[in-house]
């Protein structure tokens, strides 16, 4: 019997010191005296050590932290005072062996005995620079003292991320204070629930990444979830699983669960670099466009936008008017392609009563309504020549008379025109005013089609699948798009440009039965474009209309691949020295 009892209490220990390995952060204790009393081999690893002894080291010694000479949370005149805080966070620099600094987040906490009293602290860390993986059990067998177990019960416990984990049938059998503090429920509440209940996560109904590890025996690092907490509030946090074992027998599960509301915060930072006015790109042409929107703040003059149909003209047109001074007046929008050709004049300038049949009442014309705001004139290109001097006339002399009326009303309005016509070809045939075309091109924006800046799918794609979730609240949210339909996104050629892209992307959101956008809900037009021969074959080809095709081809998979040439190769089907030397025969960059 007694027997029996130490066996079982070796496995207990073996258990929790697994537990402990299989989290992908380094731990240290420290003692009250500022030694180290227990460190795992993820910190070790970090720090840069081997196989040296570290316990009963000096913990400066050891970690030679920034904190340590700043702020150590030892450094108190009775031991007590600092340590007794609850557990705080910082950005601190860890200095290995080698001297060269790593950025860290540093996570500190008090460390109790069973008895209550403060023995010490457990700090734990991950490097800021890559992501943390989950690492599976380690070897750590020669644990065999009672007290051990408590040490390392404790550990976990005192955790700041949290930490729970799961039987084979995914019901919760512990549930650290991280958890409690992340989630606002306490550990008697949940024990016996299944994690779906608790959490009720995005990937809960599809895609659990406890069932996948459970189903395929391997774990899961940093999956972007969104939990549920007691208040309701959504939650969004990185989760990492792993397998728990006590021999060769699977006996659970254990996840960790890091608030990624910080991560989620600098994600939109980052992404609102990429944004301006609902304009979206990180392309060459767009960043050009968003700079030379910021340039045209803190002027009033004319601005002609060309570019096909889709491009975002109007956006470019509504960034400049709420980017300037004027953005607190009116924006008026006029389609020069609808308007019926008599009442154009009318449209514009207004007009009086009795001016024409039909005019039983005053009108105000759209120039008098954009006072002191701007007036965009889309579709310029439409406009009737006899206009055509009319409105020159209001751009130079800033006066109107409505139809009508020989009355001179003055106008404050920015003019600014848009076009997907040539309109130096419409001057040569004489269906546009070459005088009027260069008092509207004071300042030209060429808005580029959207197979031109292929690099801003991604990104649109994203926006578009956030504006979905707005549009259309009652469809399960969709929260990615799979490579696979993403690919076929970016081999589009995008005849409609950015307002095809938008169509396509809330076709598929509507269509998708998962929450992820595949390649069977996109457009039947997009699937039947990825079905078309494989590239490698139309390059190979003599057929395909010669080099210069080639090269358009090899450009439009360096813009896939973000520049990876390796990415490239593969796609083709060719060997690095056969793809470096077709990119110097196009003098395309040569490195690999």
């Amino acid at each position: 019997m007694a027997l029996e009892k130490k066996t079982d209490t070796i496995k207990s220990i073996d258990f929790y010191a697994s537990l402990i390995e299989s989290i992908a952060e380094g731990i240290v204790v420290i003692g009250l005296d500022k030694r180290v009393l227990f460190i795992n081999n993820m910190a070790k690893s970090l720090i840069g050590l081997q196989a040296e002894i570290i316990e009963g080291m000096p913990c400066n010694t050891l970690m030679n932290t920034d904190l340590c000479s700043k702020n150590c949370p030892l450094d108190s005149n009775d031991n007590n005072i600092s340590c007794s805080q609850a557990s705080y966070f910082m950005n601190i620099q860890l200095h290995k062996k080698d001297a060269s600094p790593i950025p860290l987040c540093l996570n500190v906490a008090p460390l109790h005995d069973a008895h209550g009293n403060i023995i010490g602290i457990i700090e734990n860390f991950r490097p800021m620079s890559e992501a943390i993986k989950v690492i599976e059990s380690l070897e750590k067998s020669n644990i065999i003292l009672s007290q051990e177990k408590s040490r390392i019960d404790s550990i976990v416990t005192s955790l700041a991320d949290g930490v729970f984990t799961v039987d084979n049938n995914l019901r919760i059998t512990s549930f650290n204070k991280g958890m409690e503090k992340l989630t606002g429920l306490r550990e008697s509440d949940v024990t016996g629930l299944t994690c779906r209940d608790i959490l009720n996560a995005d990937n809960c109904a599809s895609n659990c990444p406890l069932s996948h590890t459970l189903k395929n025996g391997y774990g899961l690092a940093n999956v972007m979830e969104r939990i549920v907490s007691k208040s309701g509030g959504t939650i969004p946090v990185l989760i990492s699983t792993a397998v728990l074992k006590e021999g060769a027998v699977n006996k659970g599960l254990i996840a960790t669960i890091r608030d990624a509301s910080e991560i989620e915060k600098l994600r939109k930072e980052v992404n609102n670099r990429y944004r301006f006015s609902n304009i979206v790109g990180k392309s060459v042409p767009i960043q050009q466009i968003f700079e030379l929107i910021e340039t045209l703040r803190d002027t009033d003059c004319a601005v002609l936008i060309e570019g096909e149909s889709g491009t975002g003209k109007e956006l470019v047109a509504r960034a400049i008017h709420h980017e300037s001074d004027r953005r607190n007046k009116p924006f008026v929008k006029v389609n020069c392609s609808a308007i019926v050709e008599g009442l154009f004049e009318s449209e514009l300038f207004g007009h009086v009563r009795g001016a024409f049949t039909g005019a039983v009442k005053d009108k105000i014309g759209k120039f008098e309504l954009a006072e002191g705001g701007t007036i965009f004139l889309d579709e310029i290109g439409e406009m009737p020549m006899a206009l055509q001097s009319k409105l020159l006339r209001v751009i130079q002399e800033k006066e109107f008379e409505k139809v009508g009326d020989t009355k001179t009303i003055k106008v404050d309005a920015r003019v600014i025109a848009a076009t997907n016509r040539n309109l130096q070809d419409e001057i040569k045939t004489n269906n546009f005013r070459e005088d009027l075309y260069y008092r509207l091109c004071i300042v030209p924006v060429t808005m580029p089609p959207l197979r031109e800046r292929r690099e801003d799918i991604p990104l649109l794609v994203n926006h578009f699948i956030e504006k979905c979730s707005i549009k259309i609240p009652n469809k399960q949210k969709i929260v990615e798009i799979t490579s696979t339909a993403l690919s076929a996104l970016m081999d589009y050629d995008w005849p409609g440009n950015i307002r095809e892209l938008e169509n396509a992307v809330e076709h598929a959101y509507i269509r998708s039965k998962t929450n992820k956008i595949d390649l069977d809900s996109l457009p039947h037009s997009i699937i039947k474009n990825n079905l078309k021969e494989p590239l490698n074959n139309f390059i190979a080809s003599p057929q395909t209309g010669g080099d210069e095709m080639e090269k358009l081809q090899l450009k439009a998979l360096l813009t896939k691949y973000s520049g990876n040439k390796t990415k490239v190769a593969k796609d083709l089907g060719l060997s690095r020295t056969t793809l470096w030397r077709r990119f110097k025969k196009h003098n395309l960059p040569e490195t690999i």
